[in-house]
């Protein structure tokens, strides 16, 4: 794999995990691979990672080949368990896994009241009224982790899930979990705390298979004195170091040349890069009224700021269409629909939005980093990861409180 280094909560030290003998993940719902990535780096190894975008399958093909990874483009509404073990015993791997990860698409949680997650029995049927069709896709996280039985199941979700119609739906999903014989920990984290540029919240779970007689606990963020346990990480050491563009700049590989010294993160971005050039620093061409707006808007300004000659939409119920970027804040949230536009994602000092590379920095992917597809795709790609280094941080703590215990009782034992 071309990407080895390792963040750490001191800083950026570079490292190279002995990954050959590491515990096996599954990857459910890979997307572009930003949860297997932060596993590696944790010193994991994804064997199998399936997700139903071909340029998702593409993109892990390509950042995380060997002869051990089995990448699958297959529709998991459809694909199941038993089909997973005949491809990988045809494929020559062994159909076993210490790990299944994953994050099940969301879009059916506004429709959980109508049945208790939670309600699953041994022989395997769908859960009781949970019929809305855009949640097979949870129930098949679950099929796997039946069928499987990993050491350790880890689900990352939205924070809605706390509340729905007066309910917090991230119980039930844990109940679900330890119906199935895990013993479950689960938290709202935000991704700043952990070393990454970016406000994001995300739910995460993680189940530890009872028999392995641990209780997965959260390291905290801080440490006893109330420090800061990883670096703050802002726009600006995301992202100060890349070359200047201009609007719509399409020169897809680039010679790095900025001066000044990069910040540590910048350094850990580019560490398993050419250190020469650098690809994806593109961005989206914008017309002259919107680079006019982007001129006046401040730092961490909104549409609704705008004066009316430069505003095209109600700004009522638009209010934040175009949001520019502070240097010295970590960004908000990079979703998704930068797929469509990027207007949420103006750069600071740049009268433009942000490029694909300064996006993937946002997302802590590191420059060696490779996106399938064109400009609209790759945005989507990284919008919908999860970023590797809070992945990192998870899989480094279930690493010490499941799978370093547990040996160190083995050799005990001996």
């Amino acid at each position: 794999m071309p990407n080895d280094a390792i963040h750490t909560r001191k800083g950026y030290p570079l490292e190279k995990p002995v990954i050959s003998s590491g515990p096996t993940v599954l990857d459910l719902f890979a997307g572009a691979g930003g949860f297997s990535l932060g596993f590696h780096w944790a010193g994991f190894r994804t064997r199998v990672a399936i997700d139903h975008n071909p340029l998702a399958v593409e993109t892990l093909q390509t950042n995380f080949a060997s002869d051990e990874f089995l990448p699958l483009h297959r529709d998991l509404s459809r694909f199941t368990p038993e089909h997973l073990r005949r491809e990988m015993k045809s494929s020559g791997i062994v159909p076993s896994f210490d790990v299944v990860i994953g994050g099940p698409p969301c879009q059916g949680w506004s429709k959980v009241g109508r049945g208790k997650i939670r309600s699953l029995n041994s022989s395997g049927d769908d859960i009781v009224g949970f019929t809305d069709p855009r949640n097979r896709l949870y129930r098949r996280y679950l099929d796997f982790i039946r069928s499987f039985k990993p050491k350790v199941a880890v689900m990352e979700n939205v924070p809605g899930m706390l509340s729905h119609k007066g309910r917090n739906v991230a119980e039930n999903v844990a109940e679900s979990l330890a119906d199935l014989g895990y013993r479950v920990t689960w938290s709202l984290l935000n991704a700043s705390h952990y070393g990454v540029p970016q406000e994001r919240e995300r739910l995460i779970f993680v189940g530890v298979r009872k028999d392995e007689g641990v209780e997965f606990s959260f390291p905290e963020w801080k440490t006893e004195k109330g420090r800061r346990a990883f670096p703050h990480v802002t726009v600006r050491d995301a992202i100060g170091d890349l070359p200047i563009i201009r609007n719509g700049a399409k020169e897809w590989v680039r010679p790095y040349r900025r001066s000044g010294k990069p910040s540590a993160y910048a350094r850990f971005m580019r560490s398993t890069a050419d250190k020469n050039t650098i690809f994806d620093h593109v961005c989206r061409m914008q017309n002259d009224q919107d680079l006019e707006a982007f001129r006046l808007m401040k730092q961490g300004g909104k549409y609704v700021d705008l004066p009316k000659r430069l505003k095209r939409y109600r700004d009522d119920i638009f209010d934040d269409k175009y949001k520019k970027l502070y240097w010295d804040r970590p960004s908000w949230c990079v979703t998704a629909h930068l797929g469509k536009d990027c207007y949420t994602h103006i750069h600071p000092s740049q009268a433009r939005t942000i490029s694909i590379r300064e996006a993937a920095r946002l997302q802590s992917f590191p420059d060696s980093f490779y996106f399938a597809g064109p400009m609209g795709s790759k945005f989507a790609l990284i919008g919908n990861a999860v970023p590797p280094v809070m992945s990192r941080f998870i899989a480094t703590a279930v690493r010490e409180q499941v799978f370093e215990v547990t040996e160190s009782a083995k050799r005990k034992a001996v």
